[in-house]
């Protein structure tokens, strides 16, 4: 059992759950069929007590003499009982096999005495102790069960007795004459029972099989269902953009949505928390500018010196603008579960159009851009967001930009990846990332000066990147070369 639990992949809530399920339905079943197997026996011998008061009745009204004087029928009963002792049955009932008839008949007088003995054993004994014989003689219902040998149960007979009476006794309370007798081995049940008991216990094998398959099946379908909720819970743990999973179960699936309403909410608090302190942080140093420039602007004459505080103001004011442009931008991407509308877009395309709109600034900082095919000649497809791709793109290719040497090369290469996806890989020749920066250039407003000028970005522009890769499925990576430069490497999945 517990094998079948292991393939069946249960975690140790499902396998908490069968064995409880399977507990609870066993210890029913076992008290059920332990109750059924309780009562069976003394049905039956029930029933053939209800058979031996039918026939101790019969056959005392077939002895039963004329006149409470006349002696009883004897004779006839005897010669009746000997023919129906010796006569052949050939019954099969309940799968049992009967093959002659075995009754005791014993009659009795007034006192007690046995004046009558099927068996011939014990003619002329006093049985008004007998309490068949002492409550039959008192008007009552008279039965009992005697082992014939003392020390085994299995001698076990039944004795049932009927009062005799005259035929034509007129008085009423008819006179009681003597008493008749008939017993029954209790054995004589044993195969029935015994056949019984065989079945019921068969019975509840099988249903022990079917309430482990069907517990099996449950716990199986439960610990599944709540897997994918441990699971998804994990992942958007780890911030990655995922929907909530389907679950057939109602409860269930409100309880993945409420989970989702909930990542929702907490999501919304932490991303205005992490944004406000950010964003007051890096808005700090342009402000802090402003402020300076225009106090300083009332109190310069000098031409030049206005002409660069104008200058200053001019600039930090455009960052500023950049700065909320791209926050607006970045948080309009991370609002989106999924591509609402996506297309086959053709990257050899894509790619070559960004190259040439970034030809010009190439030129002016002396940077040559390439683009490269492998296997040469070769288009490659993908599904997505035309836009937002070709955005990503231009956003590895100026950071590839602003951290190039002149007279240096920026290689952009199509590649053919695994199971049929694509790889776009972004290499310069520039300086590459320092030691320190590997593990923060992922978070949102960290820039690294730039070499030429030593101005930093907004620093948006890699999660900018980042949440692009998310909704399309992608793997995004930025590493050093070995030779010198910045590898960033982006693999879209097939279309």
């Amino acid at each position: 059992m517990l094998k079948l639990i292991a393939r069946l992949g249960l975690n140790r809530f499902g396998v908490k759950l069968f064995l409880a399920y399977f507990a609870i339905l066993g210890l029913g079943i076992y008290l059920l069929l332990n109750t059924l197997l309780g009562e069976i026996k003394p049905g039956l011998r029930q029933a053939m007590e209800t058979a031996l008061v039918d026939t101790s009745n019969i056959l005392a009204e077939y002895v039963a003499p004329d006149t409470p004087q006349s002696p009883f029928r004897l004779e006839q009963l005897e010669q009746v009982l000997d023919n129906t002792l010796r006569r052949p049955i050939n019954a099969t009932i309940w799968s049992h096999k009967k093959t002659a008839t075995v009754l005791r008949v014993y009659v009795t007088d007034i006192t007690g005495k046995v004046v009558f003995d099927s068996a011939g054993r014990d003619l002329g004994a006093d049985y008004s102790r007998w309490n068949d014989v002492y409550l039959t003689l008192r008007g009552q219902y008279g039965a009992r069960s005697t082992q014939e040998n003392p020390g085994d149960e299995f001698s076990s007979v039944m004795y049932i007795s009927a009062p005799v009476f005259a035929r034509q006794d007129g008085i009423e309370p008819r006179q009681i004459l003597g008493v008749l007798s008939v017993g029954k081995s209790n054995i004589s049940v044993e195969p029935f029972w015994q056949l019984a008991r065989d079945n019921i216990r068969s019975m509840g094998v099988w249903l022990l099989v079917l309430a482990a398959l069907l517990g099996a099946l449950l716990s199986t379908w439960l610990s599944l269902s709540i897997g994918k909720l441990v699971n998804y819970a994990r992942r958007i743990s780890a911030g990655e953009t995922v929907q909530p999973p389907r679950l057939n179960d109602p409860d269930l699936a409100a309880l993945a949505d409420a989970m989702d309403g909930m990542r929702t909410a907490l999501d919304g608090k932490q991303y205005i928390e992490s944004y406000t302190l950010s964003l007051t942080h890096e808005m700090k140093s342009p402000l802090t500018a402003l402020q300076g420039a225009a106090e300083l602007l009332p109190q310069v004459d000098d031409p030049q010196m206005q002409q660069k505080l104008a200058a200053n103001v001019e600039l930090e004011s455009k960052r500023l603008r950049a700065l909320v442009d791209q926050v607006l931008s970045l948080a309009r991407l991370e609002n989106r579960q999924q591509l609402e509308q996506p297309a086959q877009l053709n990257l050899n395309t894509l790619l070559q159009q960004e190259l040439d709109q970034l030809q010009w600034l190439a030129e002016q900082r002396q940077v040559r851009l390439q683009l490269i095919c492998h296997p040469q000649d070769s288009v490659f497809r993908v599904s997505g967001d035309g836009l937002l791709l070709a955005q990503a793109v231009r956003n590895l290719l100026e950071n590839a930009l602003d951290f190039s040497p002149a007279d240096s090369l920026i290689t952009v290469q199509l590649k053919a990846a695994p199971e049929d996806g694509v790889t776009i890989e972004v290499a310069d020749q520039g300086s590459g990332i320092p030691d320190y920066a590997l593990d923060k250039i992922w978070q949102r407003f960290y820039s690294l000066p730039r070499p030429a000028t030593g101005q930093r970005s907004t620093g948006l522009g890699l999660s900018f990147v980042q949440q692009i890769a998310k909704l399309h499925c992608a793997d995004l990576s930025l590493a050093n070369r070995p030779e010198g430069g910045v590898l960033a490497r982006l693999r879209l999945p097939a279309s």
